[in-house]
Formats: structure tokens, C-alpha cells, sequence
């Protein structure tokens, strides 16, 4: 009976109709059919049964929705809360439930039928409930349908890829928690590639950094966040490989960005000794991506690489000449170029490596000197925000280095903040305050100073 019964349903005349009594009774008669059907006969229509219920989502959801989505600040929403409705409605919704009926069906046999449908479905999908519900799906078949679905699992995998990168966040956001909960079953091979394609995400897509809302770096956060809470066997065995790009991505300047990865490291083993462990992929990761076009890039490595030697050096009570000589060339390439917001933390790692380096390596005359004049260099820049770190910095190398007299070249540094601070002069400094006011500056900056001076004169 249902060989005559389901095509009709599904056809122009059934749901299909331009009537919305027969499109509604159509519809309802489908669901109450997949509801009380027994398995082996509704088994032979899953897979159709499943590509269209996906479609209807889309098809079914009320044009107002539409509408709202489209004039939403009208209605002072935003096109994010409006989408999270929809969610909630998907996930309620009577179509889904059949949707997961019909999974909870599935054998090895209709599993082979469903594929191409379900693969079609997803390609073809238009708005967002039905895209959001083909995520589900995956994700349905990954948690309680994985005896027939794993031999697939590689596959979808690849094609989210092309998926994931929806211009709606919603949509964006659900292949990514879908990403990580197929990394379960995923092979090793496809697992590192789907790694590998969020590096690429992060690092290699051009233009997003252009943007507001730098979509294609958060999809890779998201990617990497859902696999280490989804998957995360999986992303330990593969933890030389990811967890690195981790550490540099959640110094990421931008929020958004940054709180995918830090959930990410959160999420993980991610901790001090995490740092140390990887510490050389961490310094090659950032080393690399100094020398990046994008200021995005270069700055996140700077961070990265400047919170690595902190904790290094709170890891030991003294940094071993091997571990100095691997951190030193990046932390010297990462205090390179002039001044932006946030160096100060690159100074504050440099002051704090040159105290805890041993001495063998540190007080090496090649070493020690470009210590010296990196540290000089920085205290001579006029950025007024800048200014009372680098001033502050170089006291510290100097009380650090007791074997090399710096306190001629810290008496010319601050000699003109200490005669201006006599004389009742404001500063002549060039560059942004960064809203602080310069009265504040001025008094840090001779505070650091008055420091300085008595650290390099009095070394011990």
C-alpha cells in the first residue's frame, strides 16, 4: 500500500501542491505514516524519505520568518537572535522527529541508498533550516547510528568542508559541531586533514582578515573547539598536530576568533606543561607567520611566542641554554618593527627571558650585546603608551645583565623625561595616548625611569 500511498504524498499533488489544505494534509499524513509504520516496511523509503523531509524544512518554515530575517533591525533583533529561533524551532520540529525516526531505522543496505540522497540533500539545501537539519543528521548518524555510518564518515567529512563555508553563521556554526562529532570515527588520514583545512582556514584565507567579522578564522576555531569536545580521543592522538596551532590561534586579537580557540585549549590538555612539551612546534608555528603579510598574523605570533618564554620561565628556575637557544631568534624576530598595541607584552616575555636565561647563553658577548641593543632601541621609541614598558624594560635587562655596565646608555635614555619632569614640560612624544591621559603617562614614565636608573646603577 505504501508503494502507492508515499509517491502520491510526495508528489506535485501531494505536498508539492499550491494548496496549502493539501500541502498540510499531505504532510501531516506522511509524518503520522512514518510515526506508526513498522521498520521492514518503511525501510524501502528512507532514503527518499529523508532527502525530501530535509528539503521541507526550508519549504514549510512560514515566509514571516523570511521577512523578519530581511528587515530584522526594523524590529530591533538581530539577524543572530532571529536565528536562533529558527534553530529552536528545527529542533522541535515534528519533520526532524521523523527524520531521526527514519534513522533509527537504517540498516547497512538503506545506509548505502541514503547516502547519495543525504549527499544530495546537502548540496542542494537553500535556507537555513534545511542546511541546519542536515547537520543534525550527520550528527544524529555519528552518535546513534555509527555501526552503519562509519564507513562514510571520511567522506561527509570532506564534503563539509565546502559546506562549512556558508556565508550564515548558524549554518557555518552546526557543520563545524557536526565536523567534530564525526572526527569520532573518522580515519587518522582524514582527521589531520581536516587539521590541516582549518589551518588553511586561519591562515590562509585571503581577505578575511579584511573583514568585520573574520568568518573563515572563526569556522576554523569552531572546527578545531567542536573536535576537542566532541572527539576528544581523537584530538589527543593527533595533539602534536593540532594543539601548537592552538596555542598561537588563541592569541588571536580578535575576540571572536580568540575565544573559539582558547575553549579549544581549555577544552584540551592544554596547560603550562602542554607549552613546554610543544615548544618547539609552538616556536616554528610563530616564527613562520612573523614573517606573514598580515599585521593579524605577525602580532597573534608575536603573543604566542612572547607567552611561550613566560611560561618557560615560570616552569624553571632558570631556562636551560638549550631551551634559550630555540626561543631566542623568534623572541628577537618578534620585537622587530615598530611599535603596535599589545608590544608590550613581547617586552615584558624579553625582560623576563634575559632573567631567567642562564647565564652561559645570555652573557655570550654576541648574545648579551643584541640583548643590549635590542633593549636600547625599544626604550628610545616616542609611543607614549609604549614608552614607560620600553623605559621599564631596559632597567630590568640591565639589573639582569650584572656583568655589562649599561648605565650610560640608561642616563641617556631617560635623561630628557627626567630634566622635562624638573622643568614642569609635558612630553613631546609622537603616536596615540590609546585614551589614557597624558598626565598618567607622563608620571609612569618617569616612574619607570627614576627605576631604571637605579637598577643600572646598581646592578647587584
Amino acid at each position: 500500500m505504501l508503494k502507492h500511498v508515499l509517491p502520491f504524498l510526495l508528489s506535485p499533488s501531494g505536498m508539492e501542491s499550491s494548496a496549502q489544505e493539501v500541502q498540510a494534509f499531505s504532510v501531516h499524513t506522511l509524518l503520522e505514516i512514518i510515526k506508526k509504520a513498522n521498520g521492514s516496511t518503511l525501510r524501502p523509503f528512507i532514503p527518499e524519505l529523508v532527502e525530501r523531509l530535509i528539503g521541507l524544512l526550508s519549504s514549510l518554515e512560514p515566509e514571516a520568518v523570511n521577512y523578519l530575517h530581511l528587515n530584522a533591525t526594523k524590529y530591533n533583533l538581530t539577524e543572530q537572535k532571529i536565528d536562533d529561533m529558527r534553530l529552536s524551532n528545527i529542533r522541535s520540529s515534528p519533520l526532524m522527529e521523523a527524520i531521526e525516526r527514519c534513522l533509527d531505522l537504517l540498516d547497512d543496505e538503506t545506509m548505502q541508498r541514503l547516502q547519495p540522497k543525504l549527499e544530495n540533500a546537502m548540496k542542494s539545501a537553500v535556507g537555513l533550516p534545511s542546511k541546519v537539519g542536515a547537520s543534525r543528521v550527520l550528527v544524529s548518524l555519528s552518535t546513534r547510528r555509527l555501526a552503519v555510518f562509519r564507513q562514510f564518515v571520511d567522506h561527509f567529512l570532506k564534503l563539509i568542508e565546502k559546506l562549512i563555508l556558508d556565508r550564515n553563521e548558524t549554518v557555518a556554526s552546526s557543520y563545524a559541531v557536526a565536523a567534530g562529532y564525526l572526527a569520532r570515527a573518522a580515519s587518522d588520514k582524514q582527521l589531520l586533514r581536516l587539521i590541516e583545512f582549518a589551518k588553511a582556514l586561519y591562515f590562509d584565507s585571503e581577505g578575511d582578515r579584511e573583514s568585520v567579522t573574520p568568518r573563515r578564522s572563526i569556522t576554523s576555531g569552531e572546527v578545531i573547539f567542536a573536535t576537542a569536545k566532541h572527539a576528544a580521543d581523537r584530538f589527543g592522538s593527533v595533539a602534536a598536530s593540532v594543539v601548537p596551532f592552538v596555542f598561537v590561534a588563541k592569541h588571536d586579537p580578535n575576540e571572536q576568533v580568540k575565544e573559539q580557540f582558547q575553549n579549544a585549549w581549555n577544552e584540551s590538555v592544554g596547560g603550562s606543561r602542554a607549552v613546554a612539551l610543544y615548544l618547539s612546534e609552538i616556536v616554528s608555528i610563530s616564527d613562520k607567520h612573523l614573517d606573514s603579510p598580515q599585521w593579524v598574523l605577525k602580532h597573534t605570533s608575536a603573543r604566542a611566542v612572547a607567552d611561550a618564554v613566560t611560561v618557560v620561565a615560570s616552569l624553571e628556575s632558570k631556562i636551560s641554554t638549550e631551551t634559550a637557544r630555540a626561543l631566542w631568534p623568534t623572541l628577537e624576530k618578534a620585537l622587530g618593527g615598530k611599535t603596535w598595541e599589545g608590544k608590550e607584552v613581547v617586552l615584558s616575555a624579553f625582560a623576563k627571558f634575559v632573567e631567567s636565561a642562564s647565564a652561559e647563553y645570555v652573557q655570550q658577548p654576541a648574545v648579551s650585546s643584541l640583548v643590549v641593543k635590542i633593549a636600547s632601541r625599544e626604550a628610545k621609541r616616542q609611543n607614549a603608551a609604549y614608552k614607560p614598558h620600553a623605559i621599564k624594560c631596559i632597567g630590568q635587562v640591565a639589573l639582569a645583565l650584572r656583568d655589562t655596565d649599561m648605565s650610560e646608555t640608561v642616563l641617556t635614555i631617560v635623561r630628557p623625561v627626567l630634566e622635562d619632569a624638573s622643568e614642569g614640560e609635558p612630553m613631546e612624544v609622537d603616536g596615540d595616548n590609546g585614551g589614557q591621559k597624558a598626565e598618567d603617562l607622563k608620571r609612569a614614565t618617569l616612574a619607570a625611569s627614576v627605576e631604571s636608573l637605579l637598577a643600572s646603577i646598581n646592578p647587584g
